[in-house]
């Protein structure tokens, strides 16, 4: 009976799996989902005017700085209150006296050499026209120097120029035994008091202009587009004189003072590639509302450059090393787009070209991006 019923089997079997492999292929598979296209946040590019700043340091130093020596030796007899480091002075102020005893003698000793020099060739001058006198009236041809005294009076003549150039001289060293401030500004330093004995050409002391105070700021070459400058070193006009102000932390704040760009030094640094700038500061004679600027203060500086026209400001997080930029199209496609930095700050970058206005340009961080990638931008509010 199974043997008669097994062919049966079979074939119901076979029937069954195709049935069942019939309704398995009717199953549909779920559609696999399109992953939503990532958030970005992109910037409008808007084109404005931007005056470029040019940052550098320095350490104040001041315009004119003079050894004071003295011109005669002696005993310091005076030596004023305000010859005293970090006093001020004004011009022509006497600051110190020497004694002026030796000199005094010098002088009144080169007064007798001349009256001595000028009765000589007054002698002199009366022999030669008493010997040329003599020879008209006896003498035969020409005569000679000697007979008319020539060398004589000559010799009269040279000793009293000699003498009077004495005179000149003593009086001169007379007139420097003060010492004289010759300028408004600040002692520095002092190397002399009362009772000190010193000797001509000895350094008495140093002062310096506290009206005027100048700074050299070191700037990069390729920053020297952006200023409007010439590079031949001399004194720039008013109207070629750039704005600076500078910080520092000083009396217990922070400080700021403006000034003006005066000249360029004119060399590049080879190894550095460094460029040095002049600027040069004013101080009041007596503070007012706020302090003088010091000698030897570090300073922080911004130099004002050129206005450049339609300049793109861009984060500087938007732009790769490579100097690489994303772009959102319209049809909100990734663009990746290389462009020239015309000056990198700490917080932005400035372009000039390769972009357009109304461009939507992403400012946040991209994971994985390329070319071609849809996403979705979010507006930068």
């Amino acid at each position: 009976m199974i043997k008669k019923l097994k062919p049966l089997l079979i074939l119901l079997g076979a029937f069954a799996i195709s049935y069942l492999l019939w309704l398995l292929g009717q199953v549909q598979p779920d559609p696999v989902e399109e992953a939503p296209a990532p958030d970005v946040i992109v910037e409008i590019l808007t084109p404005k005017d931007f005056q470029i700043q040019i940052s550098s340091n320095g350490t104040t130093k001041p315009l004119t700085q003079t050894v004071l020596t003295a011109e005669v030796g002696g005993e310091v007899i005076y030596r004023s209150k305000k010859f005293s480091e970090g006093s001020s002075v004004i011009e022509g102020e006497i600051l110190a006296k020497i004694d002026d005893t030796d000199l005094q003698l010098q002088y009144k000793n080169a007064l007798l050499q001349l009256a001595n020099a000028e009765v000589q060739y007054s002698l002199q001058l009366a022999e030669a026209e008493v010997a040329k006198e003599a020879w008209d009236k006896i003498g035969d041809g020409v005569a000679s120097d000697l007979t008319l005294k020539k060398p004589q009076l000559k010799q009269a003549e040279a000793l009293l120029e000699v003498a009077k150039a004495q005179v000149s001289s003593a009086a001169k060293k007379l007139n420097k035994t003060e010492i004289i401030a010759p300028y408004a500004g600040r002692i520095q330093n002092v190397n002399i008091d009362l009772g000190t004995t010193i000797i001509p050409g000895q350094p008495v002391g140093a002062m310096y202009t506290s009206s005027e105070i100048e700074i050299t700021l070191a700037v990069k070459d390729n920053d020297l587009q952006f200023l409007s400058i010439p590079m031949d070193g001399r004194k720039l006009n008013p109207s070629e004189q750039a704005s600076v102000v500078i910080e520092s932390f000083y009396k217990g704040k922070t400080q700021s003072w403006e000034g003006k760009l005066e000249r360029v030094d004119g060399v590049i640094d080879p190894i550095t590639r460094m460029i040095n700038l002049i600027a040069v500061f004013k101080n009041d004679f007596i503070e007012t509302d706020k302090p003088n600027l010091p000698i030897g203060l570090f300073v922080e500086a911004k130099i004002d450059g050129i206005t450049l026209k339609n300049i793109f400001e861009i984060p500087i997080n938007s732009i790769s090393k490579d100097n690489e930029v994303y772009i959102v199209d319209k049809d909100n496609q990734l663009e990746l787009r290389k462009l020239t930095v015309l000056k990198k700050y700490s917080e932005f970058v400035i372009i000039k070209d390769g972009l357009r206005a109304g461009e939507r340009i992403v400012t946040s961080k991209l994971s994985t991006a390329s070319n071609g990638i849809k996403v979705n931008p979010v507006y930068n509010k």
